[in-house]
């Protein structure tokens, strides 16, 4: 028996201490070009292995000790038929995968095992051994021997001697190196050049366990770029391969932006080394540490990688498991090295007696992370084998960092002589225009020509003056009747001293007359402003400011709020006339209307949309929507919000009817379904919170989607799988349910997507393509195309900007040779068939009943209240479309209600926390940092075990805490005091109304908002026979 050599002992503990014995096992595959002889070969097969000393025996462990044992052991080389009429290689590939994970016991069994694949037309020989007796360069070895011994007895010639030398001669070498100190040396080379350098990086920032399976893809270089590469290396007197890892270089720096990097080099130490023609286990992993200059071009990039190669060599024995012991990186996450490549220059034996073959490599091992194979294919051409760490990356992303590497070899080799940083600056610019997602070319095509809405409108009222535009109950506008008191609006305002381009606020309640108003201001040139009279005078105060009015015309219900927020002239809308007519609405990049969103400093952000982008908007809409004439639309969103933009200008602009919903569609989901009948509504445009309190009622009979309906667009916030299979059990085939994503910043809506024939069987479902006017780009790291990444939006739809102030978020991307502007949502998203699927934020912004939520300014208001020294304000869902703004907070001030109160004073009711948790002192993280993700697992891991007083009030309280948030809840408190809001008593109604089997109206909580009373009342409803129950469901 021997003793192990320095690199089987390292596979020896990776067999040992791993519970995946087959961890190791390594597989290739001689692929015939035609039939072999079976015998003859097998015979080959068996004489080669018993030549190869490292294939012949098992392994002992003799206390501490492990031993290699050179017995005589039976060897398993079987015989399988492909089965017919399949495409062999890939059955053979797909058979071989599966044999490679039956691990060997190599303490009872050679280290190897083969079969004879057999086919019609074509043969196989694959083979399976443990990297412990063999490398890539032992097994080739092994199978030249084979070829050799194979054709001389086909031939019927004496096989020539075998030329294997002895593994003992490695062994002494291991010895020497350690007895002259040159392992030592080594050791200290290696930490020198580790040392300074930062943790390594790779082209994925996950980080995941070894493992024995990858995924693969393959693709040989192509013969324009391999000619150029060679006729580079050779004027410049430069390895190829060098020329290849500079290129993997600077597509490494452009993802992870790091200079430094630490590249993984498989090195074979076999030249000049006693194991030069031992089959053996003798490969080990060299670091590369590079920190290249961006100014270095192609050529001495390469010349840098190559010297530091060369200079590297004499150490390049020093095993890399002691390296990461010596440095400390041991363990799941302690990397010593990004990529892995493993170059393989030496041919493969292609002939086997007559036959012509190459060897298709199966796996070289486990993956850490990536590792980059490159073979000796067809013609001396490298194929590059791509194997990937299936918990770091995707198919789709092995895929591209392939072809973006061809793609940015190319670009270099055209130019060698450009610095890296322009060669990556203009590579990724062009790159980038290879990747843009947009609408489809029939879209495209019907926007050559984009005509101003207000024009559009104008036109409908000259077309069909008598065809409604507006009703609302008894009241209703002709397109006539509009646009001559909406000319009337607009030469009143100038009247008054309006000039083009200044702001105008309204706040009107919902009517046709607030609409009229709307298209008055624009007509005159004025900047629309949208006002909500539910606002906190304090946010009010802010918007106004912000926005710079010069006029509000509102009515005289909400006069007398205005009066804390806002100085200047007011005009009632029931006086504002004129005998004259005005019509001279601005056109292309002047702002058409001002909309405030959330902002994370605690300042509202007034968004800018221009002419242009309304008109771009409205046209892309009205044809993706499939919009026209005959089409009654409901207006449902608050005016407030940009949804109610696109209800009333894709309604009137496609000679529509715009019906505006009254308080009494909402006094239960029965009375909203109800009302869409009696209305003839064709087109809704939902919230998705109010979406889903209608599928909880059609999931539970109570409701149905009526059959007069054309089109129900969503958005605001994610739709859940669970809610799409109710619906699309119960909506008529006919019916679209389109789901739309967008930001403020792009115009209302950026994307859609028909949901009605999706497969609800993931757990994200997808907004889809962009709207005409939109091109989208999904940026990862190094701000390069990915698979998953950022969202950022461009073409004419995008905002001006933020009123008054800068964003990094409209910002600049060079695509092609153009500085683009676009806008970056902060939204990570997935591309999946061409189609955006939301997968959340990159930031915290939440998103709940359709308000956009910087959690970052409700702390800030929670921060400015006395006794409140912490505060952190997460966005929690809690599933079934359920979501919750919940506020923890410290300090000596623990009366939780009156610190709600407060924020009700301050902020919208949306951007209310719902539910409040007191801490002695937030838990922070080792860094000091808020630990949000502790606060959260806590609060999703809570429960409240509060008793009530009867069975009644505790299935009241679950459904309110459920929908409110809200954990301690008492029979004296108030719903609307607990922070209820209209949707909210919906979903409340909607709820109970399931769990009773009894009507319940919105009125009911308004009449009986007391937990207490409210049970007492519908204690005494549940109680009343099916006669007398008022019929509303």
């Amino acid at each position: 028996m021997r003793a192990l050599g320095v690199a089987q002992l390292g596979l020896w503990h990776g067999y040992v201490l791993n519970e995946d014995r087959a961890m190791f096992n390594t597989a290739e595959c001689i692929a015939f070009a035609g039939k072999i002889q079976p015998a003859q070969l097998i015979a080959a097969l068996r004489q080669a292995v018993s030549e190869c000393e490292a294939l012949s025996g098992h392994f002992v462990v003799d206390g501490e000790q492990v031993l290699f044992n050179p017995v005589e052991l039976p060897l398993s080389v079987a015989q399988l038929h492909i089965p017919t009429g399949v495409d062999a290689q890939a059955w053979v590939q797909q058979w071989g995968m599966t044999d490679i994970r039956q691990a060997f016991d190599l303490e009872r069994e050679r280290p190897c095992r083969f079969t004879l694949l057999q086919g019609e037309q074509v043969d196989f020989l694959y083979g399976c051994i443990h990297h412990i007796a063999l490398d890539g360069y032992g097994s080739n070895l092994l199978y030249q021997r084979v070829a050799d011994l194979y054709g001389a007895a086909l031939r019927g010639e004496p096989a020539a001697p075998c030329e294997f030398g002895d593994y003992t001669a490695v062994l002494v070498e291991d010895a020497e190196r350690e007895s002259q100190g040159r392992t030592a040396t080594a050791q200290d080379y290696w930490r020198e050049q580790l040392g300074a350098l930062p943790e390594a990086v790779s082209f994925s920032e996950r980080v995941a366990p070894i493992s024995a399976t990858f995924l693969r893809h393959s693709a040989a270089l192509p013969s324009v770029l391999w000619q150029a590469l060679n006729q580079l290396a050779e004027a410049n007197k430069i390895g190829w391969p060098d020329l290849l890892l500079a290129a993997l270089s600077a597509q490494l720096r452009q993802v992870s932006g790091s200079a430094a990097q630490v590249l993984g080099l498989m090195v074979m130490n076999r030249m000049g080394s006693a194991s030069f023609n031992v089959p053996c286990m003798q490969m080990n992993i060299a670091p590369l540490c590079l920190d290249l200059s961006d100014q270095a071009n192609l050529i001495e990039a390469a010349q840098s990688i190559g010297k530091l190669r060369r200079s590297s060599r004499k150490h390049q024995h020093y095993r890399y498991e002691s390296l990461r012991r010596d440095l400390g990186r041991v363990g799941g996450e302690q990397r010593l090295f990004g990529p892995l490549i493993n170059i393989m220059p030496f041919d493969r034996p292609q002939m086997f007696g007559d036959c012509p073959a190459r060897t298709l490599s199966l796996s070289a091992g486990p993956v850490e992370d990536l590792t980059l194979e490159v073979h000796l294919g067809a013609g001396g051409v490298p194929l590059l084998d791509y194997d990937a760490n299936p918990a770091c990356y995707s198919a789709a992303q092995v895929q591209a960092l392939q072809e973006e590497l061809f793609s940015l070899l190319a670009a270099w080799l055209q130019a060698p002589q450009q610095p890296r940083d322009q060669l990556l600056s203009a590579w990724s610019a062009q790159y980038r225009t290879q990747h843009l997602l947009s609408a489809p070319a029939s879209e495209q095509a019907a926007m050559a020509e984009v005509s101003s809405v207000l024009l559009a409108i104008r036109a409908q009222a000259e077309r069909q003056p008598q065809h409604l535009a507006l009703c609302q109950g008894e009241r209703q506008i002709t397109y006539g009747e509009l646009q001559a008191q909406a000319e009337t609006i607009a030469a009143a305002l100038s009247e008054r001293g309006v000039q083009p381009g200044e702001r105008v606020g309204v706040m009107l309640s919902r009517s046709p007359e607030a609409i009229v108003v709307q298209l008055g201001v624009l007509l005159a040139g004025a900047v629309y402003v949208p006002l909500d009279p539910e606002q906190p005078g304090e946010r009010q105060r802010l918007i106004c400011a912000t926005a710079q009015l010069v006029l509000v015309v509102t009515e005289a219900a909400f006069r007398y709020r205005l009066a804390d927020s806002y100085s200047g002239p007011i005009e009632l809308a029931g006086v504002l006339h004129s005998a004259n007519r005005l019509c001279a609405p601005r056109q292309n990049e002047t702002a058409a209307y001002l909309m405030f969103t959330s902002g994370s400093t605690g300042t509202p952000k007034g968004v800018e949309i221009s002419h242009r982008a309304l008109d771009h908007f409205i046209q892309a809409a009205r044809l993706r929507y499939g919009v026209d004439g005959t089409d009654r639309m409901l207006q449902f969103a608050p005016f407030n919000f940009d949804a109610s933009i696109e209800e009333v200008f894709v309604s009137l602009s496609a000679g529509a009817t715009l019906v505006l919903r009254t308080d009494a569609l909402l006094e239960s989901i029965s009375a909203f379904v109800e009302g869409l009948e009696q209305l003839a509504i064709t087109v809704l445009d939902l919230p998705t919170a109010f979406w889903n309190e209608w599928v909880v009622a059609l999931r539970a009979g109570l409701v149905r989607v009526p059959s007069g309906l054309k089109s129900v667009i969503i958005g605001g916030e994610a739709v859940y799988p669970e809610q799409l299979v109710a619906w699309q059990a119960a909506a008529p085939a006919h019916v679209r349910l389109i789901n739309t994503y967008g930001p403020t910043e792009t115009t209302v809506v950026a994307s859609t997507c028909d949901l009605q024939g999706v497969a609800p069987d993931s757990a994200s479902l997808p907004i889809g393509q962009p709207l005409a006017a939109v091109t989208a780009l999904v940026l990862g790291r190094g701000e390069r195309p990915a698979e998953e990444g950022e969202l950022v939006l461009c073409g004419a739809q995008l905002a001006n900007g933020y009123l008054g102030s800068d964003s990094q978020a409209f910002a600049s991307v060079l695509i092609g040779t153009q500085a683009t502007p676009v806008y970056r949502t902060g939204d990570r998203v997935r591309v999946v068939d061409g189609q955006l699927v939301y997968l959340g934020r990159l930031d915290n912004e939440f998103k709940i009943s359709g308000y956009r939520i910087q959690p970052g300014e409700v702390e800030s208001r929670l921060l400015a209240l006395n006794g409140v020294d912490e505060a952190c304000v997460q966005g929690l869902e809690l599933g079934g479309g359920l979501r919750r703004l919940v506020a923890f907070i410290s300090g000596p001030r623990d009366d939780l209600r009156g610190i709600r109160q407060e924020l009700t004073r301050l902020l919208p009711a949306a951007m209310v926390p719902t539910d409040y948790r007191h801490y002695p002192a937030l838990p922070r993280t080792a860094t000091n940092k808020l630990d949000r993700k502790r606060l959260q697992a806590q609060y999703l891991q809570g429960s409240s075990d509060q008793a009530l007083d009867d069975e009644t009030q505790q299935r009241v309280r679950a459904i309110w805490q459920q929908i409110l948030g809200v954990s301690a809840i008492q029979a004296g408190d108030n719903f609307f005091e607990l922070g209820g809001q209209s949707l909210q008593t919906i979903q409340i109604v909607n709820r109970l109304a399931s769990e009773f089997g009894t009507a319940v109206k919105v009125s009911d909580v308004f009449d009986n908002p007391r937990l207490a009373d409210f049970c007492h009342f519908l204690d005494s409803r549940v109680l009343q026979s099916d006669a007398q129950v008022e019929q509303v469901w």
